[in-house]
Formats: structure tokens, C-alpha cells, sequence
């Protein structure tokens, strides 16, 4: 299993301040280009092009926008609108709450760490962008196309939707509703995870590992749960069910291999899953590639998050202390 990142979360950064923006009469924007903790914004809030901004145990009472190239860490932070994150944007959010929805337009990225949302909508034109979670909720949907997805030991109240990821993985996280993955280039991976709805993975490349221990990744936390049917069509590479308790039927098409061992399935077995046994041979081979390809592209992702927190770290330290 991928280890979580919390090497490079973000300590005492010294931005640079806060400021209004906009004429008197206009609806009240404020500006941040620094540091604050302890405050209230009375309206929304922009972190403008390139700029960063640190925020601990402050409440903003409209909307944030995260500008294009700028950075906002927030620790403790309460948003009562909506936060938007534009092309090559950073957020980072730990123990903070936003009551309305995050929108990652092409951001370089979004972390959010024991932290609630609504909802999160991820589109844009930037295929490395990517959304990380650990002991998130969210109380609405998830929906991402492009980018990389994790959710770890995370709460998605209704349905997780990917199309054209990178890799969208699921670990020891419960989805409310439906799940359904397209089009990832390496892959999914679902590990002692709740799904209270059916569940569709197709015409993915690399594989698709639901359960213990296999091509994508090692996991030993448990069996998964799925409320309803599982489906698994058109994978390029090996199919992986192992060890889960599926309430409906597990069924497979058009796949290049398929394995299941362990399962619990109260519907039936259908398709290449009720011949199964007749795929081991092609196991081992597809699953070695498969291995190799996704463990690179997760360990480069990793690095990537890291050199942009050290970034913004520098950044903040040269703008100084914001005197307020």
C-alpha cells in the first residue's frame, strides 16, 4: 500500500498579509498574500496569481478562490462557501471544513487531511492534477475527470465518479452511494473499502485490483464491502477480485484476464468471473507488468507534491512577516 504523505505538511509559514481589494461599494473581497490565524473574513477571499497564503483557525464567511499558480495551506480553517482552485492552484487543507463544494479547475493539485467538504468537482485541462484525502467526508458526491485520485480512510457520502484518471484508488474509505471508474491509464485499486451501491469498472488499462494483496498494490486491511453488483469490463491487463463480501453479482467482461479468490458473493458469479479458473495461467504475467507501471507512476506523484510545499515554504519565507 501506497504510505501516506505527511512528511511535507506545512509548519509556520511566514507569508505576507491581508488586504481588501475592489471599491467600498462592491461586494467585499479580501485579498491574501501572507499569513493570519484567529480572524474572520466578512466576505469571500482570493489568493491572487502566483501569491501564497497561510491560514490557521480563521473563518471566511463567503467564497475562496485560488488563483492561477498561487497557494493556500490552510490548518483549522472554516469556508462557508465554495472554494475553487484554478490551473496550477495548490490547496492543502488540515482539520478544516468548507460547507460548500471544492472546485479543482486544472489545479497542480488538492489535499485535504482530516478535513469535511460538500462536495468535490474536478475538471480541467491539466492531466497530472490530483485530489488526496485521509480521514476526509465529504457530504455530497465526488466526481473527477483527468488527474489522479486517493481516497484514504475517507467518507464519500453519496457517488464517486472518475473518468480518464491516472489511477483512482479507494483504501480503507466507504462510498455512500455508487462507484464508478473509467478509463483510468493505471488503474484502480479498492481495498477494505465500503461500497453501498453497485459498482462498474471499465475499459480500464493496467488492471483493476479489488481486495487483498495483488498487482496494484499490498493491502491487509480486511475484506471490502459491496452493497450491490459488481461489474468489471474491459480491462487491459489482469482483473483482481479477492477477498470481499459482495452483495449482489460479480460480473465480468471483455477483460484480458481475471482472477477471483476469497470472495463472498450472495448474487452470482457471471461472465469471465464464473470462469475464472480457466485465467490463472494468464495471471502472473500480466501482473508483474502491471506492478511495475503503477508503482512508478504513484512514487513520481508523491515527489511532485512534495517540491511544490517546499516551493511554496520558500516563497513565504521571502515575502516576510504580515504585520498584522
Amino acid at each position: 500500500m501506497r504510505k501516506r504523505l505527511t512528511s511535507v505538511l506545512v509548519g509556520g509559514l511566514a507569508l505576507a498579509g491581508l488586504g481588501i481589494v475592489g471599491p467600498a461599494h462592491a461586494a467585499l473581497t479580501t485579498s491574501c498574500n501572507g499569513h493570519a490565524s484567529g480572524v474572520t473574513v466578512p466576505g469571500d477571499l482570493v489568493v491572487q496569481a502566483g501569491k501564497a497564503c497561510s491560514l490557521e483557525d480563521v473563518t471566511v464567511k463567503g467564497n475562496v478562490r485560488v488563483a492561477a499558480g498561487a497557494d493556500l495551506v490552510g490548518e483549522n480553517l472554516t469556508v462557508e462557501g465554495n472554494v475553487t482552485v484554478q490551473g496550477d492552484g495548490y490547496l492543502d487543507l488540515r482539520e478544516s471544513t468548507v460547507t460548500g463544494n471544492v472546485a479543482n479547475r486544472g489545479a497542480y493539485g488538492i489535499y485535504l487531511d482530516y478535513s469535511e467538504v460538500n462536495a468535490y468537482n474536478g475538471t480541467g485541462n491539466n492531466p497530472d492534477t490530483f485530489l488526496w484525502t485521509y480521514e476526509s467526508i465529504f457530504n455530497a458526491r465526488v466526481a473527477a475527470t483527468g488527474g489522479s485520485l486517493l481516497l484514504e480512510s475517507s467518507v464519500v457520502d453519496r457517488a464517486v465518479q472518475t473518468t480518464d484518471t491516472v489511477y483512482t484508488d479507494v483504501l480503507d474509505s466507504v462510498v455512500g452511494g455508487t462507484l464508478t471508474v473509467t478509463g483510468a491509464e493505471y488503474g484502480a485499486l479498492v481495498c477494505g473499502s465500503e461500497v453501498d451501491g453497485h459498482a462498474t469498472f471499465a475499459s480500464n488499462d493496467t488492471g483493476v485490483q479489488l481486495g487483498a494483496g495483488g498487482a496494484l498494490g499490498a493491502c491487509d486491511l480486511g475484506p471490502s464491502v459491496w452493497g450491490g453488483n459488481v461489474l468489471v469490463s474491459g480491462t487491459t491487463g489482469l482483473a483482481e477480485v479477492s477477498d470481499n463480501i459482495i452483495r449482489g453479482n460479480l460480473d465480468g467482461t471483455g477483460n484480458d484476464a481475471v482472477t477471483a479468490s476469497a470472495n463472498r458473493v450472495r448474487g452470482e458469479l457471471r461472465g469471465q468471473f464464473a470462469e475464472a479458473a480457466t485465467q490463472r495461467l494468464m495471471r502472473m504475467q500480466l501482473g508483474a507488468e502491471a506492478a511495475g507501471e503503477a508503482t512508478v507512476e504513484r512514487d513520481v506523484l508523491e515527489q511532485l507534491r512534495s517540491e511544490r510545499l517546499d516551493r511554496a515554504e520558500q516563497q513565504a519565507e521571502a515575502a516576510g512577516p504580515a504585520g498584522l
